[in-house]
């Protein structure tokens, strides 16, 4: 934990070191042109923005092109929250999002007996490699032409890319795994490789409309211990299962199981603390327990995850009606959730969790259960 907060930190300082310096250099450059200096700094920030878009864009379009040159199935492709999904035969536009990341291509691996066949190094590697290539083409263009709009655009795509692509290519953690790091760590555990392959089959599934207890259940058994980020991680699948069939207490012991293995990712440990905390209330733990659990970070989490997760939207609408027994505001989470429904990417999911919110609003007005 200590390790990746060291990390965290250094990434942060050299964000700011690096902005720090190219705001210093276009606010000279532009100083060196003369004329309307607020006019050009104001274009400089907007080109700023849209190269950062680009930018994005761009990396995922790598996994697109990659993914499906691998046999990869289209899923999703995300910039920010706005969501493109492909659903019985249709294009259509979602809205989801996960802290941390500025986009996301979500594609399914084909079926195969052997998940260790699979190719996956292209896939992860697409993002990278396009802003690598764009930097390599836009920056010698922006340096060579004279003409100020063009070279304050090409220079800040091409720096853009160049950044974001060795970045996403080193084998860190900033609190999600980067590309680099994923491709390193299933090189050095196959079994990794098993396990985020059934991760990819079991997240497709539910964009097609499976239901976690719905999905075949060799798919939640990754065959040991992995050895890198995804150990331990069907356990953690696994208890999104019995929350779905209702089954709490076993949900709960899968959770607690998890949160004591190694390697957990920042998103992970917090994912699985989400559902815990569900757990405890549905379980009737301790108000002592569900406070200790429900801390700063934890509520924060929750808070920037619920604007798009429905996920979240069940948890508070538990938390506020059952535990904090508030009508007023466990209906605004109901209202919230239920403003998801056409919206909302992941069909399966989807299902489910409005199956779990109907559920505990039947349990309105009974007595929580306590320890």
């Amino acid at each position: 934990m200590k390790k990746e907060k060291f990390f965290q930190m250094i990434y942060l300082l050299f964000m700011m070191v690096v902005g720090g310096v190219a705001g210093a250099a276009i606010v000279k450059y532009v100083e060196k042109l003369g004329g309307d200096f607020i006019g050009s700094l104001l274009y400089a920030l907007f080109c700023f923005y849209l190269a950062f878009f680009l930018t994005v864009v761009i990396h995922e379009g790598g996994h697109l092109v990659m993914g499906l040159k691998t046999g990869y199935q289209f899923l999703s492709f995300r910039i920010g929250s706005l969501t493109l999904v492909k659903q019985d035969g249709r294009y259509a536009f979602k809205k989801f999002n996960i802290a941390g990341t500025g986009g996301q291509c979500l594609l399914m691996p084909p079926p195969s007996d052997d998940p260790l066949q699979v190719p996956f190094v292209l896939y992860h590697l697409g993002g990278g490699l396009f802003n690598l290539l764009t930097a390599v083409i836009f920056l010698p263009l922006g340096l060579w032409t004279d003409f100020f709009y063009l070279k304050i655009l090409f220079v800040l795509l091409g720096a853009i890319s160049a950044y974001m692509g060795v970045l996403n290519l080193l084998p860190v953690k900033i609190p999600v795994a980067t590309d680099g790091y994923n491709i390193l760590n299933m090189l050095r555990h196959p079994l990794e490789r098993e396990a985020l392959y059934k991760q990819l089959r079991i997240n497709g599934l539910m964009y097609e409309g499976a239901t976690p207890a719905e999905i075949p259940a060799e798919l939640y058994e990754f065959g040991g211990e992995t050895g890198g980020i995804y150990e331990g991680m069907e356990k953690l699948l696994k208890a999104s299962v019995c929350i779905e069939k209702r089954e709490f207490e076993q949900a709960q012991k899968l959770l607690e199981e998890y949160l004591e293995g190694p390697n957990l990712l920042t998103i992970y440990r917090l994912e699985a603390n989400c559902e815990l905390l569900f757990c405890k209330i549905m379980n009737g733990a301790s108000d002592d327990e569900i406070e200790k659990l429900y801390d700063k970070e934890l509520k924060s989490y929750v808070k920037t995850a619920g604007k798009t997760q429905i996920s979240k939207k069940r948890l508070l609408y538990a938390y506020d009606l059952l535990y904090k027994k508030d009508e007023t505001a466990a209906e605004k989470e109901y209202a919230a959730a239920m403003k998801m429904k056409n919206t909302y990417p992941n069909v399966g999911e989807l299902k489910s969790e409005l199956t779990l919110i109907d559920y505990i609003r039947n349990l309105q007005g009974t007595e929580r259960r306590t320890a």
